[in-house]
């Protein structure tokens, strides 16, 4: 009898402590307009694995919900725990992140499911963030912006 509720509650313990699955990817910081001119995505590998980056793309989506692709992995790869930047200082990005309006950034897998993704009004409220400042999630990847 000891083992059978030993086994139920063990069982119950397994399937009541349900883990959240990793996100190959995530947005980890974001900065808008900067002087001069600089803008930024960071892109962070939060699991123990390689990510192939070929085919992942990132989406902005502006004040009137309008979205744009800013930026195309063509390759490359992110290590465990590595964080990759996309600049508009090397030209990488499309279009301007604004740190004043609504701003939304989506990250898209190769099979076009967004992975992750950061809308400014919904995470921090309608406040821009300080010059020289960025919106980052702290500790990376896991924490709140």
């Amino acid at each position: 009898m000891k083992r059978i509720v030993f086994m139920l509650f063990f069982c119950t313990l397994l399937f009541s402590c349900e883990q959240k699955p990793v996100k190959p990817l995530v947005l980890n910081e974001i900065c808008g307009k900067e002087f001069p001119d600089n803008e930024w995505i960071e892109i962070y590998n939060p699991t123990d694995n390689v990510v192939q980056l070929k085919g992942y793309y990132l989406i902005k989506i502006d004040e009137d919900g309008i979205d744009y692709v800013i930026y195309k992995f063509k390759g490359g790869q992110l290590g465990p725990n590595q964080v990759l930047v996309v600049s508009s200082l090397q030209k990488q990005l499309r279009r301007g992140l604004s740190r004043k309006k609504e701003l939304g950034v989506e990250l898209v897998a190769p099979d076009d499911q967004t992975v992750d993704d950061f809308y400014r009004d919904e995470e921090v409220g309608e406040h821009a963030h300080p010059t020289n400042g960025s919106y980052a999630r702290i500790p990376n990847g896991t924490g709140a912006w």
